[in-house]
């Protein structure tokens, strides 16, 4: 009965949501520079108030901190459920055939950059709390939506909201996948550097390199540009190379014997790099199959052999795996060469059975023939809720009720802000079978999944946080 009235309460207000998700999605709040009143720069501050404002017409009751977060309450109670969003996404990328910034309605699919990580989930929970508040449904724990806006990048703001407010007891983060995420893999993002300070001639001389934006993203498009000498068959050689290791690889004249040579792979979250293709890996590969040589000849050769397209770090030394949380993973996310510095950053997801210290120390082992200096950026221990939890119990006896479906519990790879408060685990908003579109061109839902995720975690409040109903 519950779920009926629930499901009812977001089937009449279908239309008011996509209006809500067009003006959230159009906010493009990628990272920028700070400004007073906005950490994280103007168009995520844009983002956050115009969340907390559409709250506020709501109903709700909200806070700011500063820019950094905001949060919205529902109820009042012993206890307080924490729903944990964030506002800021990842650079639109290229491959888009979509405005990235803009709420496409075609056929079942809504398209646009965020609609699943993570502005549509934020919404779907905002409405989600109007639901068990309109349909009067008896709250014994206090509710509150934590929206921050530097997920993508650090989760500083989610310490800053730590230092500011009390945390919840429990809660969720709808930012991964349907039924219940009680494992979140270790992060370990790797700065891998090199000063060439001679110069060394080769008949193809690399000049620059670049690739990525985020070290979480599978980078679709990387370039080089070389100098050329004596060879005048470059094009027809790349072209062989693209046959014959099936990759996408163009050259362009630039003149004065300089060359542009641009590979084309497929964007992807790092913590599923094997559902795209690294446009770095892919150069760094063709480039050594030229005998591309100068200053940084012999270090992309290296990098060419031990990442290349490998996503779990095997030749690296550091490929592992155990039976809870699965296997390593291993992004080569950004690459740079600018003539003098070439640097690239690694993001590696790794399981419970390791350690930082033991994977920096591998890695390193690995790259000092090549004399590649290895800096650690940052990183982050695993996260694990016991399946025995209430809050792990709650969400999947509300999946298995709003779906029909078995629930589970499993690990992941995505770090989420689970990891940042107490008894959290993630939940939603991308369901068993469906494709994870998150940080890809084209990002999408299907509608009746944004629906049904909606009510699955209404379902999910009214289960924890309600009175037995």
């Amino acid at each position: 009965m519950v779920y009926e009235k629930l499901s009812a309460w977001v089937d009449a207000h279908r239309d008011a949501f996509l209006a809500d998700l067009e003006n959230w999605l159009s906010v493009p709040s990628v990272k920028g520079e700070a400004e007073p009143g906005a950490p994280f720069g103007p168009e995520n501050r844009k983002a956050l108030s115009l969340a907390l404002e559409d709250a506020r017409r709501y109903g709700f009751v909200t806070r700011d901190f500063d820019g950094y977060a905001g949060d919205i309450t529902l109820g009042d109670g012993a206890e307080t459920l924490g729903i944990l969003c964030h506002l800021d996404v990842v650079p639109a990328g290229d491959g888009w055939s979509k405005p990235p910034f803009h709420l496409t309605v075609e056929n079942d699919r809504l398209i646009g950059r965020g609609v699943m990580d993570d502005k549509g989930p934020a919404l779907a929970a905002l409405y989600a709390m109007r639901a068990v508040r309109d349909c009067a449904l008896p709250l014994k724990d206090k509710v509150r939506l934590i929206l921050g806006c530097d997920e993508e990048t650090g989760m500083s703001d989610m310490r800053y909201y730590a230092q500011k407010a009390d945390l919840p007891h429990y809660g969720f983060s709808p930012d991964a996948e349907f039924p219940v995420i009680h494992i979140e893999k270790g992060g370990l993002n790797l700065l891998l550097s090199k000063v060439t300070d001679s110069k060394i001639s080769a008949p193809i001389e690399i000049e620059s390199l670049q690739a990525g934006e985020r070290c979480n993203v599978v980078p679709g498009i990387a370039r080089a540009v070389v100098a050329v000498s004596d060879v005048p068959d470059l094009e027809e050689r790349v072209a062989a190379i693209a046959q014959k290791r099936a990759f996408s690889l163009s050259t362009r004249a630039l003149g004065d014997g300089r060359y542009e040579i641009v590979a084309e792979g497929l964007c992807a979250h790092a913590s599923t790099p094997h559902l795209g293709k690294n446009a770095a890996g892919m150069l760094l590969i063709a480039l050594a199959d030229l005998n591309a040589g100068g200053a940084i000849g012999e270090t992309v050769r290296a990098l060419s052999e031990w990442i290349g397209l490998e996503g779990n770090g095997e030749s690296l030394g550091i490929a592992i795996s155990d039976p809870d949380s699965g296997p390593l993973t291993c992004n080569l996310g950004i690459l740079r060469y600018d003539g003098n510095l070439f640097s690239a950053q690694l993001d590696i997801r790794y399981p419970l059975n390791v350690t930082e210290e033991t994977l920096c120390g591998k890695v390193a082992m690995r790259l000092s023939p090549a004399k590649i200096a290895l800096t650690r950026i940052s990183g982050h221990a695993p996260h694990h809720v016991p399946k025995e939890h209430k809050v792990v119990q709650g969400l999947l006896r509300a999946y298995n009720e709003a779906t029909g479906l078995e629930g589970y519990a499993f690990a992941i790879g995505g770090g989420t802000y689970s990891r940042m408060m107490p008894n959290t685990v993630a939940f939603g908003p991308n369901f068993p079978g469906e494709v994870d579109t998150c940080h890809m061109p084209d990002e999408y839902i299907s509608q009746e999944k944004m629906f049904l995720c909606i009510k699955t975690i209404a379902l999910a409040i009214a289960r924890l946080a309600c009175e037995e109903c």
